[in-house]
């Protein structure tokens, strides 16, 4: 588990009520996402989820981030290699 100002957070996949998604405690998570909108790392609320949940799961931090960057290059990449196909047949 975490620690965050003090206060213990549990793993991101304790469930709340029957049938919702797993959340975490909801002011600290609100914590991590503003620092996310801060650094300008992009995410949203359920993709930080996501990568919350995996890091608890034991995924490496530094081996998700690298993954997390290759698809953005890649995403960015397809994007570029669209609009030249869009170009291309004007």
């Amino acid at each position: 588990p975490l620690l965050l100002r003090g206060r213990r957070m549990e793993g991101a996949a304790a469930q709340t009520k029957a049938g919702q998604r797993p959340v975490l405690q909801e002011d600290t998570f609100e914590i991590l996402y503003e620092m996310s909108r801060i650094m300008n790392c992009g995410l949203d609320r359920q993709t930080l989820s996501i990568l919350i949940s995996l890091c608890e799961s034991g995924v490496n931090p530094e081996a998700l981030a690298s993954v997390i960057k290759e698809l953005r290059r890649e995403t960015a990449a397809l994007s570029m290699d669209s609009q030249d196909d869009v170009d291309e047949k004007r």
